[in-house]
């Protein structure tokens, strides 16, 4: 992964994207990483893969019987346990 200063970053703003388009960019200040910066691309490709793992632990959920309808009758007994902060 690509390390860039805020700075460098800043007054090279057109690397500074040309290079998060190949690989992510993370931005340093004070010598500490306070960002990341990827594509659009790689960002899509992260998430299409969170989604598709999030699917697939819900269909092995469903297939070991971990899993719970959404009746009305269990909606409202999820109501009843919640509790609100106080304030």
């Amino acid at each position: 992964m690509k390390t860039m200063t805020a700075s460098v970053a800043s007054k090279e703003f057109g690397r500074y994207l040309d290079a998060a388009q190949h690989e992510p960019v993370v931005i340093t200040k004070q010598n500490r990483p306070v960002a990341i910066t990827m594509s659009i691309q790689q960002v899509e490709r992260l998430f299409r893969g969170q989604v598709e793992a999030g699917i697939a632990r819900g269909l092995e959920d469903v297939a070991a019987g971990r899993y719970r309808e959404m009746t009305p009758t269990h909606l409202e007994t999820m109501r009843a346990n919640f509790k609100a902060p106080t304030s």
